[in-house]
């Protein structure tokens, strides 16, 4: 959930809990999905930002009430 492996990227909401929902693609990548950036939870929420093996941040989305989904598009 790195904003840097993200483009096309818009607040389209926030979740109960105040964390910002967005839509997105992720690079090179045609499918719109729906989550959290992990760089607004770093400010928030930094017990449920990892950093992965590739040096990109990760959220565990089981510890928030944002669900990472893939969205149809109208």
């Amino acid at each position: 959930s790195d904003i840097r492996l993200k483009e096309d990227v818009e607040r389209v909401g926030t979740s109960p809990s105040g964390i910002p929902v967005y839509h997105f693609r992720y690079i090179d990548s045609p499918q719109l999905h729906e989550g959290a950036m992990a760089q607004d939870l770093l400010e928030t929420h930094p017990d449920v930002v990892t950093v992965g093996a590739n040096g990109y941040l990760r959220v565990m989305y089981s510890a928030i009430d944002v669900d990472f989904k893939q969205v149809d598009e109208e």
